[in-house]
């Protein structure tokens, strides 16, 4: 069975969940924001007996939060990844430095 998120979370070395992004959520954001927001206006045009008015109203809006959720998702992502790019930085830095430690107390001996 399938979730309803468009992310896995997975757990880090750290054990914080950390979102892995499903590539196909981009295009099912977009194509379901226009058809659901597209169809409201369509319906709304049809109770309101006008033509054509909000049923692109409420495509363009569709389009438009499902690129709010796009952004939002990737500037998740984009800061976990740094995130993971210090992290490791400062464990491969931790690292030398002790290989700097022992190497300086075996010269001492």
């Amino acid at each position: 069975m399938s979730s309803m998120s468009s992310t896995r979370k997975t757990k880090t070395p750290t054990g914080k969940p950390q979102k892995k992004v499903d590539p196909a959520s981009i295009s099912g954001y977009l194509l379901t924001g226009m058809v659901l927001y597209g169809g409201l206006g369509w319906l709304i045009d049809k109770w309101a007996g006008t033509s054509d008015v909000f049923a692109p109203i409420g495509v363009v809006f569709g389009l438009a939060a499902a690129l709010y959720l796009t952004f939002r998702q990737v500037s998740v992502l984009e800061r976990q990844e740094r995130e993971a790019l210090i992290r490791r930085r400062r464990a491969l830095a931790d690292v030398e430095d002790e290989n700097e430690d022992s190497t300086a107390h075996q010269h001492d001996r």
